[in-house]
């Protein structure tokens, strides 16, 4: 059983959150949770309700022990609790997240998950080292600082059993004014420029074996039983990330072009404007690789 004895446990909402590049953690912690559960089904959807690749969920049905799953950035824990729905209830599962305050709370959740506080720049606790058949990590493209990006996958890559797997998800912005804004505040904290195209590269040059990714267009889901409500379920998920997430560039001192909340009000009337019920296209790009096994 792992113990997390060195991390802390369960911290409550109202935690002071240190500062921070990653511009969504300025606005009301509700919201955002309630937005990270709204992405998770908007991509999961995209990725075909895969919430692993397929061969990773077969390696894990086919060990002979229960398998430990660990995800960084857990934000809500909403993978974390839908992933768990999957596999045996002797499994267990840990979600870490430097920012606490979208944990739901622990009565709410299953007795194999257990939460803590994490950074992915800083060693892991001992006693989670080599221990997780998977490490699962999605959308920190504005978290990962430039020129680190490889340092996330390496110390990641600590926390697997030999042959065990690591899942890395990211997508770019898709849209012009979001995209231009996104990028000068990425290039003013120091952001990953590299990512998402880099997540593949960084999984091998960490030591990754049987390395492979796949780019998700969200526009497929519109050829399946889900097409009918996706146009409208994918605008839905781009109002609650868009608005948020400019707000919290203007929070954080702003770029050129994005450094008032009028500003942010003239992009949003004409997003609005714009897209209405139109189709919005983006891709998800998902990367993963397995830990060698000891020679």
């Amino acid at each position: 059983m792992l113990c997390l004895a060195a991390v802390s446990i369960f911290r409550m909402a109202t935690e002071s959150i240190p500062k921070s590049m990653y511009m969504l953690n300025s606005g009301s912690s509700q919201v955002e949770h309630d937005r990270l559960n709204i992405q998770h089904h908007l991509f999961n959807d995209i990725m075909q309700g895969h919430l692993l690749p397929p061969h990773i969920i077969s390696a894990l049905d086919a060990q002979s022990t229960p398998p430990k799953i660990l995800e960084m950035a857990t934000g809500s824990a909403i993978w974390l609790t839908e992933v768990a729905k999957t596999l045996p209830a002797e499994a267990e599962f840990v979600g870490l997240d430097y920012d606490t305050s979208r944990f739901p709370p622990p009565s709410s959740l299953p007795p194999n998950i257990k939460l803590g506080k994490g950074d992915m720049y800083e060693p892991f606790s001992s006693d989670l080292l080599g221990k997780f058949d998977v490490v699962h990590v999605r959308m920190i493209l504005f978290g990962v600082k430039e020129g680190r990006g490889l340092e996330v996958a390496r110390n990641l890559l600590t926390l697997l059993k030999p042959g065990g797997y690591l899942v890395w998800v990211e997508t770019g912005p898709a849209w012009f004014k979001f995209q231009q804004a996104s990028w000068r505040f990425a290039k003013k904290v120091g952001s990953d420029l590299n990512l998402p195209n880099a997540t593949l590269s960084y999984i091998k040059e960490a030591g990754c074996i049987e390395c492979d990714d796949k780019a998700y267009p969200g526009s497929a889901v519109l050829y399946t039983d889900k097409g009918k409500d996706w146009i409208a379920q994918t605008n839905s998920n781009f109002k609650a990330f868009f608005e948020p997430t400019l707000r919290g560039i203007v929070s954080l001192g702003g770029v050129e072009g994005m450094a008032t909340d009028v500003d942010v009000d003239e992009v949003i009337a004409m997003a609005d404007q714009e897209f209405g019920n139109r189709k919005i296209h983006y891709m998800l790009l998902r990367a993963w690789g397995k830990k060698p096994e000891p020679s």
